[in-house]
């Protein structure tokens, strides 16, 4: 399993080396839970252990939250990602870097294991719950469904 931080690290590598500045907070967790998702729906487990909670405006990991509030964010991260991983970060970047931030998170307000983190929440409250692994396995099934019925390459 890989490290949190190195997976987000990367993808904010990538995002510097296209853009000249950092990715912003709402598409780094968004772009963290659609790699979540990639690996559960091809390799049928998580690319890293930290768990997702959810707020208002889509999943959120914690931990790469705090790196937000850093001068110099991911500049500390330590490590590299296997092969695969490496492979699977690039990926998803490459299919999801087009769309903003917003319509990002309208894709992770669609997804089951949200929806289920924020039952009982008001539409403006931040919530706490995890995201359950499960749920995001039945995100993941749908997702790889919706590409065959639609011929998407992965």
């Amino acid at each position: 399993m890989e490290k949190t931080l190195c997976v987000a690290k990367l993808f904010n590598d990538l995002f510097r080396a296209e853009y000249g500045t950092d990715m912003d907070q709402t598409r780094m967790h968004k772009m963290m839970y659609l790699v979540q998702r990639e690996s559960l729906m091809y390799y049928n487990e998580p690319l890293f252990a930290s768990e997702f909670q959810g707020w208002k405006f889509g999943p959120v990991l914690v931990e790469v939250r705090g790196e937000y509030s850093r001068r110099d964010m991911f500049r500390s991260v330590q490590g590299t990602l296997g092969e695969k991983a490496n492979e699977l970060v690039n990926t998803v970047y490459q299919r999801y870097k087009e769309m903003s931030s917003w319509k990002l998170s309208s894709l992770s307000h669609g997804e089951l294991s949200w929806k289920s983190a924020r039952e009982g929440l008001s539409a403006d409250e931040n919530g706490t719950a995890v995201l359950k692994l499960a749920d995001m396995r039945v995100d993941a099934a749908r997702e790889l469904l919706r590409r065959k019925r639609t011929n998407v390459t992965v």
